[in-house]
């Protein structure tokens, strides 16, 4: 293989795809990027056998087609130290040459036969969703996404397909996140898509994309990259039953007010109590160093009774970040059960900290 290229094209490819490779064990060819040289074109493959994506870069000079592979952060290093200019890159017996005028370096490969094979949209159904509905939907509820919790499904978005509209779910235990996409549906299915997988999508999911599944695999496609995930089989929560359908007390309140406070409040710390009276919310910060905070927002409420939730700043945060709209509302039992706020189609159940 021998190729001519602009170093800041590649430089993004690769950034791009090493999000994809095995970090944790460098003697295996998931460590590796995969480069693929054909006609005018190159292909820049990444995977870790759970996600995976096939990036194309067109019209660049092929002298030689064909394959090589290099260590994904070795690579990385190398291409971000070069000028902004053409680079050369050609394989010699087994190693990747890297070259731009008077510099040059060697990389090692390996057989690029070995690297795994990317599935196939064949036998599996079409998801008929606009790429951008599907992202912005995804990056509602990527907050309340657990990490490495022991229940496998709530480390991902749990997509409920219904005949006219997709809910969106996401759930860490200690909340539980709602996103409604009103949309009409052929097919009633559900499918759970890993926290990863979500997140790489906010990075490429803004073009025209064909989407394919099945029980294990979600595959995205265009002209400029495919795009794999394995799916959770976890069977998640029944969410719904998680919802409270009634409220003692509801309060609309301005989203820019309420953040400007939250913020205040975490500088000192990561918990707080919200004291709620019939004329102001009052936020005052929980520490265990002797800091406090404590600021008041005025607010004529209907409030039969002075009360208090004690919650977490990150999780109202999150929400609100999560907005767009000026007003949010709050909805609320008892003190000590879970209450919920929303905007929208975006809702959020949160359970009440416990001191």
């Amino acid at each position: 293989m021998k190729i001519n290229i602009n170093k800041n094209t590649l430089e993004a490819a690769i950034l791009l795809c090493n999000a994809y490779v095995d970090k944790k064990d460098l003697s295996t060819i998931t460590s590796h990027l995969l480069f693929e040289a054909n006609e005018d074109k190159l292909i820049i493959k990444a995977s870790d056998y759970e996600i995976g994506i096939n990036y194309k870069i067109k019209k660049i000079r092929i002298e030689n087609p064909g394959f090589a592979t290099a260590n994904a952060k070795s690579i990385a290093d190398v291409i971000k130290n070069l000028n902004n200019e053409e680079i050369i890159l050609e394989t010699i017996d087994n190693f990747l040459f890297i070259r731009q005028k008077n510099t040059k370096y060697k990389l090692p490969m390996f057989n690029h036969e070995d690297f795994p094979a990317f599935p196939s949209i064949e036998n599996k159904n079409k998801f008929d969703i606009d790429s951008s509905d599907l992202s912005r939907s995804l990056k509602k509820v990527l907050p309340s996404i657990d990490t490495n919790n022991p229940k496998y499904s709530l480390n991902g978005a749990y997509l409920d397909i219904k005949e006219n509209k997709i809910n969106f779910v996401s759930s860490d235990s200690k909340r539980l996140a709602i996103y409604t996409l009103n949309k009409t549906n052929n097919n009633e299915f559900h499918i759970s898509i890993p926290k990863k997988a979500i997140m790489e999508m906010q990075k490429l999911f803004y073009e025209k994309i064909e989407i394919y599944y099945d029980e294990n695999i979600l595959i995205a496609k265009n002209e400029n990259f495919e795009f794999f995930t394995k799916l959770i089989n976890d069977k998640f929560p029944d969410y719904e039953k998680v919802i409270p359908q009634q409220f003692k007390q509801e309060f609309t309140l301005q989203t820019k007010d309420f953040i400007d406070a939250l913020k205040k409040i975490s500088v000192v710390t990561e918990s707080m109590k919200l004291h709620f009276t019939k004329n102001k919310i009052i936020f005052e910060g929980i520490s265990l160093d002797n800091m406090e905070a404590k600021t008041e927002l005025e607010k004529e409420l209907e409030v039969k009774d002075d009360f208090s939730l004690t919650i977490k700043i990150k999780y109202l945060l999150d929400f609100l970040n999560s907005i767009e709209e000026n007003e949010f509302k709050i909805k609320i039992n008892e003190p000590n059960l879970a209450f919920v706020v929303s905007s929208n189609e975006l809702e959020v159940v949160i359970m009440p900290m416990i001191i």
